[in-house]
């Protein structure tokens, strides 16, 4: 959460700028000290609104947990997974005869019935109003158990309470049922809501499934129905944007119905008010979204602008959309969405120009060259610090594509119209739409196979991101001043006549467009970075050192999906096309379920090599893991005592079992790893038990291998049944990691070892409690830091 100090730096930097500015602009002191007055007022109310949200985060934990009842009315509904998911505001909660006034609360509610049957889906219902449909503005009340929204607990993770946070939404309510107190509606959303529902159905019913999500998206602003490998592809080459209702939705309909009433013979004004009212209505037809907002916002500023004669300055507009969502909600302005929107509309109004008028405006093509480019390298930090990754050939893409987007919505609509009174018309409309689209799924497909399309480069630090935006400055400000010198040198309303000199330019752009790339492509890792990733209830430690990635474990029992919303995520963040060795402890889903997706459905991230245990290679789950390995040409070992891996710096070596050892269970199959980087050695033990324990410490060589252990990463996720005194006494670990879920079943880590560990003095990180545990070396030093808080830190020399 942001707090009130934090924010004051940033306006404080900007307001000294302004009154440079203006000073050296000679500006009246009463505009340059304006914006300053602003600033500071804007950095106090986001201040305010996080100790605010502070207090909202403490009733929602005192209501989670146990029975409780929520009354509120319908702001928004919508069918997901099985499940209602319903938005309510204004709502009181009564939790053991207290009440509580909570702002907004998603609420989910299991539907009955089946899908493709008559039977209706529908939540369970009580009361005497439960014949009656849902609607919006209804008055309801549901029972069930309230829950918090969760912070992201890894490197990459999307962190869904930032994000409801930053939409007003305090907690999840999972209902039990529901009952409707007050069936009265807001007739004008319902009404909105209905033909939103009509729009739909048509879509659906005049195209192919497929055409209709993507179209559902692009007119409605409903992506629930977009199909996923259409949803990846689009976004891998940079193209999703088009998907997203934005400004140019709203300047194709509002301007075109505004041209259609002036020719008509209406007044500025009339014709201005009546474009306002449609993109208004559009907007909540589409959901509201904060991009919405700001097209709305934008357009309608517009049409007020024609209307009082005055010229509309783009700049100026989409500082008021930005000024009105921050004071709705400052934490909004943190979402990436929202960062892309505007960022993109001030490449158009400030990059762009002067990239225009620098390769000349009369030329051909200049203009959607200079937007183009202006738009790319604007947000491609944005971009980079989201979503980890940079789509190289989206600019050609955007350039190709975005003029025909307009086809695409003009056939969504016409099968909207035309499909109501006549099926021949709106399939015939459905043509275009269809034939576009598919001509976007092929462009997409070959772009695909060419090298470097999607560029996983991770988040860039801030130093980089800073330094990036004070080059992208000075790059702009001399492109500015060389188009100036040619003016004046040429004549204002000439064209430079050189033979080539466009041509010239746009290469320049095409060298800056890759020099932009080039300045986020990560370096190697400075000394040892080890990531405790917490994964729930299992195993997963990420190595890097050097340009190198080695895996050790990753899986999970009770994160079902973790390889597509922990694993792959952090290793995009991190900048982690290619691990170059992942290493599986043994047999057990809690340790390789992650891993087997990343073979099985990951397009970004490659393993070279597979090191499977030696004593397991007779298991079903590792024949299966090593089949798909060699479905995507990963090469598959099996690791036994003594064998092991250099990767640069770093040394991994097995220790235990070896090929003549005859573990009984699947966890003492479990592959006991040294991994050595200088003078840092730490211990990777998967589920060995005690049994194991005590084989290994009959062992001269491997018993003094143990003896200079620093760090251990803890048996069995803390099992009372490893980590025995007599193994912790031959280590001595001065540090120890424990992977396990918090509130587990099983009770993991039992008390008995956490005692024995402190003990021995031993330092323990709980990934339970504290989040993914990130570790750095250089050899010599040490650093702890755990990813929720950040607080735990430790360091020896």
């Amino acid at each position: 959460m942001l707090v009130l100090t934090s924010w004051l730096f940033i306006p404080a930097f900007l307001a000294a700028g302004i009154v440079l500015y203006g000073y050296w602009r000679g500006r009246n002191r009463l505009w340059v000290l304006l914006p300053l007055l602003f600033l500071y007022l804007g950095a106090a109310w986001a201040g305010y609104d996080c100790k605010r949200w502070e207090e909202r985060v403490r009733t929602i934990e005192e209501l989670s947990g146990g029975y409780a009842e929520a009354e509120g009315r319908v702001s928004s509904f919508e069918e997901k997974n099985g499940s209602l998911q319903i938005v309510l505001k204004k709502i009181k909660v009564w939790k053991q005869e207290s009440c509580y006034l909570v702002p907004g609360l998603m609420v989910s509610v299991k539907l009955l019935g089946e899908p493709g049957t008559d039977m209706p889906l529908y939540p369970q219902r009580t009361g005497d109003n439960k014949d009656i449909g849902l609607r919006l503005g209804q008055l309801i009340k549901v029972k069930g158990e309230i829950q918090p929204f969760q912070s992201a607990r890894n490197p990459g993770e999307f962190d869904s309470k930032g994000y409801y946070e930053g939409l007003g939404i305090d907690g999840r309510f999972l209902g039990k049922e529901l009952e409707i107190l007050d069936p009265r509606v807001d007739p004008l959303l319902d009404g909105i809501r209905q033909v939103r529902e009509w729009g739909r159905s048509l879509l659906y019913k005049y195209t192919s499934k497929e055409d209709a999500g993507v179209l559902t998206a692009a007119v409605l602003g409903d992506t629930g129905g977009l199909p996923e490998d259409i949803k990846s592809l689009y976004q891998k080459n940079g193209i999703s944007h088009l998907l997203a209702i934005s400004g140019m939705h709203m300047s194709f309909l509002g301007l075109s119905f505004y041209r259609i009433l002036r020719k008509t013979g209406l007044g500025l004004g009339s014709a201005g008010l009546a474009g306002a009212v449609l993109v208004v209505l559009y907007g909540i037809l589409t959901g509201s979204g904060p991009s919405v907002v700001r097209a709305v916002i934008m357009m309608s500023v517009a049409f007020m602008a024609s209307y009082l004669g005055r010229t509309y300055d783009l700049l100026s507009s989409a500082s008021l959309a930005l000024l009105l969502l921050g004071l709705k909600s400052p934490l909004l302005l943190t979402n990436g969405g929202v960062q892309l929107s505007f960022g993109a509309v001030y490449a158009i109004g400030g990059a762009g120009p002067i990239l225009e008028k620098w390769l000349g405006r009369k030329r051909f093509l200049s203009s959607a060259v200079s937007t183009g480019v202006a738009v790319q390298i604007v947000t491609m930090p944005i971009t980079l610090y989201h979503f980890y990754q940079i789509p190289f050939y989206g600019l050609f893409l955007n350039l190709l594509l975005i003029p025909l987007m307009d086809w695409v919505v003009c056939s969504g609509i016409g099968i909207i119209l035309l499909g109501s009174f006549s099926p021949l018309l709106g399939i015939g409309a459905a043509g275009t739409g269809h034939y576009i689209l598919t001509f976007y799924e092929w462009i997409c497909k070959i772009m695909g196979g060419l090298p470097g399309y999607s560029l996983t480069f991770g988040r860039p630090e801030a130093g980089r991101l800073a330094a990036y935006g004070l080059i992208l400055f000075a790059g702009l400000y001399c492109l500015k001043v060389w188009g100036e010198y040619e003016a004046k040198r040429t004549g204002e309303n000439k064209e430079e006549k050189k033979k080539g000199c466009f041509g010239l330019k746009v290469l320049i752009l095409a060298g800056m467009y890759c020099f932009c790339i080039l300045f986020f492509k990560p370096g190697p890792v400075r000394g040892l970075e080890a990531v405790f990733l917490d994964v729930g209830q299992g195993d997963g430690i990420l190595l890097r050192a050097g340009r190198s990635t080695v895996l050790v474990d990753g899986g999970s029992s009770s994160k079902k999906s973790l390889g597509k919303y922990s694993l792959e995520p952090c290793l995009k963040s991190m900048g982690v096309p290619v691990i170059q060795y992942a290493f599986i402890s043994h047999g057990d889903q809690d340790h390789l379920s992650g891993v087997a997706y990343l073979l099985e459905n990951s397009e970004d991230i490659r393993i070279e090599n597979l090191m499977l245990p030696y004593h397991g290679r007779e298991g079903e789950a590792i024949k299966k893991l090593e089949e798909l390995a060699k479905q995507r040409g990963t090469k598959v070992l099996y690791v036994a005592g003594g064998g092991g891996v250099q990767v640069e710096d770093l040394r991994i070596t097995c220790l235990y079992p070896g090929k003549e050892d005859r573990p009984e269970t699947t966890n003492e199959e479990s592959e006991v790893l040294i991994m050595d980087y200088g003078n840092c050695r730490m211990l990777f033990t998967g589920d060995m038990e005690e049994r194991g324990e005590e084989e290994l410490l009959k062992r001269p060589g491997e018993k003094q291998m143990l003896a200079d252990v620093n760090v251990l990463k803890v048996a069995h996720h803390g099992s009372k049944y490893s980590s025995g005194e007599a193994f912790l006494d031959a280590i001595k670990p001065r540090w120890a990691v424990v992977s396990y879920g918090a509130g587990n079943s099983y009770g993991h880590p039992h008390k008995e070892v956490l005692d024995r560990l402190k003990e021995r003095g031993t330092e323990v990180f709980k990934t339970g409690e504290g989040g993914a545990i990130m570790m750095w070396t250089d050899g010599e030093k040490i650093r702890f830091e755990s990813f929720v808080d950040g607080e735990k830190f430790s360091r020896y020399n």
